[in-house]
């Protein structure tokens, strides 16, 4: 194998970044171009998913991004297991990375960014010291040269490949349809973090069923996601009427199966998105989707050939999508269709796990 990678996050929560650090790590592993570990807080959930995929993990916390504790251990790490590049998943630990960097001169140093954040001058400075940047999308990439003054050389877009033997088509999910009655309906859904009464649009949603219950009384809203905000969001639902139509589900697992209920796939963001993952899933399940122009969306599904693009926080835009969806079952049906095909072309393994060799290549020296 080329080179040692340690790849580092101190989260400890189950997000869309910790799953797509751990997809990743597995996926170079398993390329046999490079050899692979991960430094997580002991007991993470990206800890021990790494532990289950023979993946070598590292216990490692980092309550900050200049804790010393963090900083002695990631050097501990580093010289112990000869590694050759730091791929640094989390924007908190770009300072820690870069400082154990200076007491181990010879390794490099990669910062992957997932979203189209801003920093203050000082935190945004460690760009100048990484050896590359990896951006999801190029809306998260533009962001970077525009907010950030990251230079442009120094950044490659990498999107996320998809595993499609998880989103075969033939998943069942029967139980799903008898838990939520939806047998003979239209499921229009969404997934998502429920931070608060807005979340990822959800509430977008829940607002265009009340527009479309009477003309289109057998369609009903799966909403799949928890968060600080899931308990105002039912109770949103039950003011303006439609509770007995939208359905909640909380935090779920396994999330390709309750998108498999679904007829149709919304992801109504309307603040920041880097790559929409569960969007792109979706489309690997053939769903047809309505997706807004936020971030790094548009590049995640092909308008009017995968989808249809609204604009973000429109509630008629999201009703008047969702009829002609449902009114047109061959459209909607091609549509699917497209987007599997839009996945295998676009989303593979791959590709991602070839992007992310030529950023290692270009910033390791060429041995003689």
């Amino acid at each position: 194998m080329k080179y040692k990678i340690l790849h580092i996050f101190s989260s400890w929560t189950i997000g869309g970044a910790e799953k797509a650090t751990l997809f990743l790590a597995d996926s170079l592993q398993k390329s046999g171009e490079t050899q692979n570990f991960i430094a997580a807080p002991a007991g993470s959930f990206l800890f021990e998913q790494a532990v289950k995929k023979n993946l070598t993990v590292f216990p490692f916390k980092a309550k900050n991004s200049f804790g010393p504790f963090a900083i002695l251990n990631l050097i501990r790490i580093i010289k112990k297991n000869n590694i050759n590049i730091i791929h640094a998943h989390q924007g908190k630990l770009y300072w820690t990375a870069l400082i154990a960097r200076f007491f181990c001169p010879k390794i490099k140093v990669v910062f992957h960014r997932r979203q189209d954040t801003r920093h203050s001058f000082f935190s945004r400075s460690h760009y100048k010291f990484a050896d590359a940047v990896i951006a999801v999308s190029k809306a998260v990439a533009g962001g970077l040269v525009k907010y950030e003054q990251v230079a442009p050389e120094k950044i490659k877009v990498v999107y996320n490949g998809v595993n499609l033997d998880k989103f075969s088509l033939d998943i069942d999910f029967s139980d799903i349809v008898k838990d939520y009655y939806l047998e003979w309906k239209t499921v229009v859904g969404t997934v998502g973090a429920i931070v608060d009464l807005k979340g990822k649009g959800q509430i977008f949603l829940i607002e265009a069923s009340k527009i479309l219950r009477t003309d289109f009384p057998n369609l009903c809203y799966l909403i799949v996601g928890a968060g600080n905000g899931l308990e105002d969001l039912k109770q949103y639902a039950k003011n303006i009427g439609v509770d007995d139509i939208v359905y909640f589900t909380g935090y779920q697992e396994q999330v390709q199966k309750y998108v498999s209920a679904m007829d149709i796939f919304c992801l109504l963001s309307w603040d920041t998105e880097g790559m929409p993952n569960v969007l792109i899933e979706a489309q690997a399940l053939k769903k047809p989707v309505i997706a807004t122009n936020v971030g790094g969306i548009p590049e995640a599904f092909l308008d009017n050939v995968t989808g249809i693009m609204i604009e973000p926080s429109n509630v008629a835009q999201t009703a008047k999508a969702i009829k002609e969806l449902a009114s047109d079952s061959d459209k909607a049906k091609h549509m699917g269709e497209n987007g599997r095909k839009f996945v295998e072309r676009k989303f593979t393994i791959k590709n991602m796990v070839s992007d992310v060799l030529d950023v290692y290549n270009k910033i390791m020296p060429v041995k003689k």
